[in-house]
């Protein structure tokens, strides 16, 4: 009897520690990728992942981190496995969509972002990375819905108007993507690409003032070629 006892002290401790090491980490993980540390932030969440093997949570953060340094591979594995223990969490498929996104496996992320949607009806964020998805693969209209998707969800969603103006653009719809262009400028004013192509547009509607205004305004915000269409168009 004096042997269980001290046997079952012995692993209600351990499970103490453990626990307590677990959260230590998790919350170390958490301060560090709050301050953009994401190496650190990877170093305790698999700290935590060794304590807690079959936490879904602690995948998706760790691969998270690893999608913001581009560790690209090792960020589908983390999420892989995330979907894997918890095949309910839209936030692991919009990043696992994210991640095929920018690995250029385009169909697989429209196919992740899609769950996400189903998880979360309302994940504008989703809606605007599937629809970026659907513009690289020349489907205009499917584009455009989602972004409206977007912007029902999020009104002041600035990306997702520039997103919205951009494959209306494409199909020549000049006046519907200037409207949007000014909508987005409207809520970030610091868009250098909305401006550049409101100036495209501008110049195509020959209103040669307000281009050359939006080519000046993207240069300053970094868009080389916006000062070489100036120096050509603009005197």
């Amino acid at each position: 009897m004096k042997y269980f006892l001290t046997f079952f002290v012995a692993i209600t401790l351990l499970t103490a520690c453990t626990q307590r090491n677990y959260k230590s980490y998790t919350r170390q993980a958490a301060t560090k990728f709050q301050a953009k540390d994401y190496q650190g932030a990877i170093e305790e969440y698999s700290k935590a992942i060794n304590l807690k093997s079959n936490n879904a949570d602690l995948y998706k953060r760790r691969g998270i981190a690893r999608y913001e340094l581009k560790d690209y591979p090792n960020a589908l594995t983390d999420l892989n496995q995330a979907a894997v223990l918890n095949k309910y969490d839209a936030e692991t498929f919009k990043f696992l969509g994210d991640v095929q996104m920018q690995q250029n496996n385009l169909k697989e992320a429209v196919v992740s972002y899609t769950q996400a949607i189903t998880l979360d009806n309302e994940y504008a964020n989703a809606y605007n990375n599937r629809g970026i998805c659907k513009a690289k693969l020349k489907d205009h209209a499917g584009a455009v819905n989602d972004y409206t998707k977007a912007i029902l969800f999020k009104p002041d969603y600035a990306v997702a108007y520039q997103n919205r103006a951009n494959a209306k653009f494409r199909v020549k719809a000049y006046r519907e993507a200037l409207e949007d262009y000014n909508k987005a400028l409207n809520y970030d004013s610091d868009l250098p690409e909305a401006y550049f192509n409101r100036a495209l547009i501008n110049k195509t509607l020959k209103q040669n003032q307000d281009a050359c205004r939006d080519w000046a305004k993207a240069e300053e915000l970094g868009v080389d070629k916006a000062g070489d269409y100036r120096k050509r168009f603009c005197k």
